[in-house]
């Protein structure tokens, strides 16, 4: 089955109009976040969604935002993203979820009590689980914890599944938890080797939407017109989709791409 694609306008829609979406008329559980670089972490709270949803023959959807939530919550200190959305669908259709909804972030949705979130999901997308992280929050101000959410789910016959942290291995010092910041350092520090076995894939920044300029032999990008975290300045090797290679150069403002073509991505492998 293709995965299907929501917005959270769609959803309102459906909300204002009492209009049914035959879709939602098979039940399904949904995990909620922003899932940026889908890391291990990521992936196994889906693999226990899936494995779930199997279970009770439910459709396994995820709520994610067109921007991780720290780009908006802490954009002072935001360091960039680890993916992109359009890649962020393709890997949820890689690990077969079977829906996505879209969230624009805005002031609306911020302002919105947890319990109203929750109830919208269970009354128009017929959600029958929740799964989440231990520390996971959503509603107003992050007030519905897990707590909240498992007296709502308690009061409304949903199941739950609540997924312990993933820690990395490698990390002798101290236990470090596997999440989309320490990976956004590791990426600032050019660890490759370390990003790539955390996110299970090399490290991949999308360019279907960069402007660029020829110059020579080479494409200049300007570096504020990616969204995505970048490594330390310097000359990377790098590959393109094709898995040819190439060379990049980082500057303060600038990204040079030392390539005959203009490529759609860059993988540090």
């Amino acid at each position: 089955m293709i995965m299907k694609i929501f917005s959270w306008n769609d959803i309102q829609t459906l909300l204002n109009t009492g209009r049914e979406e035959d879709f939602f008329s098979k039940a399904c559980g949904i995990s909620i976040g922003s899932f940026d670089g889908l890391h291990k972490g990521h992936r196994l709270l889906l693999s226990e969604l899936k494995a779930a949803c199997r279970k009770e023959n439910l459709n396994a959807g995820l709520v994610t935002f067109k921007r991780p939530l720290p780009s908006i919550k802490h954009s002072k200190d935001y360091n960039g993203d680890i993916t992109s959305l359009n890649q962020r669908l393709r890997l949820f259709e890689e690990e077969e979820i079977d829906f996505v909804i879209v969230v624009d972030f805005d002031e609306s949705f911020a302002s919105m009590l947890g319990a109203d979130f929750l109830s919208i999901l269970m009354n128009i997308c017929n959600m029958k689980l929740i799964a989440e992280g231990e520390d996971f929050r959503c509603g107003y101000k992050g007030a519905t914890d897990a707590e909240a959410i498992k007296y709502f789910a308690q009061k409304n016959n949903l199941k739950t599944i609540f997924v312990e942290p993933v820690y990395d291995s490698k990390v002798a010092s101290e236990a470090q938890r596997i999440s989309s910041s320490y990976i956004r350092c590791m990426i600032q520090k050019g660890f490759f080797e370390s990003v790539k076995e955390l996110l299970c894939r090399p490290y991949e920044i999308d360019l279907e939407n960069v402007d660029f300029t020829e110059k020579g032999k080479a494409f200049i990008i300007n570096k504020k017109d990616i969204l995505q975290v970048l490594p330390p300045k310097g000359i990377y090797h790098v590959k393109d989709s094709s898995s040819k290679d190439f060379r990049i150069c980082i500057k303060d403002e600038s990204i040079e791409l030392q390539t005959l073509k203009m490529v759609s991505k860059i993988l540090f492998d």
